[in-house]
């Protein structure tokens, strides 16, 4: 075919949650978006926190192929029982519900497979010969897109311990009610979902060492499923059709590339444990139009910094909560050996003397910039605002005294405010250790 080709201000590869968020959300700050995906595949099924699904209603997001609430089990070490609530998401259409939002908000949506990206010449290459030619590119390939080489630390520390993910509607379901159940067996975890309509999906999350030998594809991969589920005393036949990934916590991209930053998986490619997927490709997402407006304005330097603090962070912060989370599992089989030790030694939330103001690149009204945000045990990564209001201005009014009782704090600090709400934010600084100390450390 003869190549052909359209112009964009930003072009983004890859239709998955965050690549189609993405465009609808440059869509709507007024961006010409071009985005390139590959036909859906078969589905799958994955978890939706409440958090993620109030993110989504917030964003005027649909939400097709998400179910209503229900109650997930666990069997993990001393977490036993009905420990919260997850919805539970038919990819297919939820993607499919995402890229018809895009077209409806003005994305050029090009479907077929993407031969290349190359951010030197700012162009996506589409295998069948059209090209999209954009200001700027956005990679959300995920765990396909190519790693970046990171000079100042080796493989090792930018890949966790490698895992398999094989999942599949099981031909025969197990569970009796509808809902989740996750479970850690001596060699591996599973995730097991009953839909409404009564189907049964099983997720088998084994070590991808268990793949080697000299047996057929096929007989390793239902040899690493019943390794993991054997013990189970609901065992279950590897599906006649599933689906394969792999499932371990890589950071892909270490810095950004201000010429085509990366989104969700491929940033950082969770592993499913965590069950931040979601949550990840949606809220790398939502940071676009501020890093779009950066970059194409000539503030690198501010994105450099934004994605550092947001990708980076995220990547050690999984890695160290995935950690503590496989050493609570109560297994003690090969698989969990590695898991529970790496990446380091280093708490997943290190201490605080006392909470401490630390510059920051912030999103002010949509744009990046430079500021303050509040650090504390509870929220490593920094808190900004609270309750619409910066944190930072206030705290620097009250110096080094100690947080005023609420009533003189509200006439005093936030007058403009009502008084419940300035009292809801005298309580979460409460929360945060500010009751008795300094609201600002020198």
């Amino acid at each position: 075919m003869e190549e052909t080709f359209e112009l964009f201000d930003v072009a983004i590869g890859g239709g998955g949650p965050a690549g189609a968020v993405a465009a609808i959300l440059l869509a709507r700050a007024g961006y010409r978006v071009g985005l390139a995906t590959s036909v859906p595949r078969r589905d799958r099924i994955e978890g939706l926190s409440t958090r993620v699904a109030e993110m989504l209603r917030n964003h005027r997001l649909p939400l097709n192929g998400v179910s209503r609430p229900s109650q997930r089990r666990a069997a993990w070490g001393v977490m036993a029982g009905a420990q919260n609530v997850e919805r539970i998401v038919l990819r297919k259409a939820f993607d499919q519900g995402l890229l018809a939002q895009a077209r409806t908000e003005g994305v050029t949506v090009l479907t077929g497979n993407i031969a290349s990206m190359q951010p030197d010449e700012s162009v996506i290459r589409m295998a069948d010969g059209r090209r999209l030619l954009a200001g700027l590119l956005f990679d959300a390939r995920g765990r396909r897109a190519p790693r970046k080489a990171y000079s100042d630390m080796n493989r090792a520390q930018l890949i966790g311990p490698e895992s398999i993910s094989i999942s599949g509607f099981l031909d025969a379901p197990f569970l009796d009610q509808a809902g989740s159940h996750i479970e850690a067996h001596p060699e591996g975890w599973t995730w097991r979902a009953r839909l409404s309509d009564g189907r049964e999906w099983l997720q088998v999350v084994g070590d991808k060492r268990e793949l080697r030998g000299g047996q057929s594809a096929s007989q390793r991969l239902a040899g690493m499923w019943q390794h993991v589920v054997g013990a189970s005393s609901a065992k279950a036949p590897l599906p006649s059709t599933f689906h394969v990934s792999a499932a371990g916590l890589r950071l892909n991209s270490p810095e950004l590339d201000p010429r085509c930053p990366a989104l969700g998986d491929a940033a950082v490619a969770l592993d499913p444990l965590s069950g931040h997927g979601l949550f990840w490709a949606i809220s790398s997402a939502l940071m676009t139009p501020a890093m779009a407006q950066a970059l194409l304005g000539g503030h690198a330097d501010l994105a450099r910094e934004f994605y550092r603090d947001r990708v980076v962070d995220t990547f050690w912060r999984q890695a160290r909560i995935g950690r503590d989370f496989y050493a609570s599992s109560g297994q003690d089989g090969v698989f969990w050996l590695s898991r529970r030790v790496w990446p380091d030694a280093r708490p997943a939330h290190p201490p605080l003397a006392r909470p401490r103001l630390e510059p920051r690149v912030l999103l002010c009204d949509g744009a990046l910039c430079r500021g303050e945000v509040l650090v504390t045990e509870r929220d490593p990564g920094g808190a900004a605002f609270v309750l619409g209001q910066a944190i930072a201005p206030i705290l620097r009014a009250i110096g080094n005294r100690p947080l005023p009782e609420r009533a003189v704090f509200h006439r005093t600090y936030l007058p403009s405010l009502p008084a419940s709400t300035a009292a809801q934010l005298h309580g979460w600084l409460i929360s945060r250790g500010l009751g008795q100390t300094p609201a600002v450390m020198n």
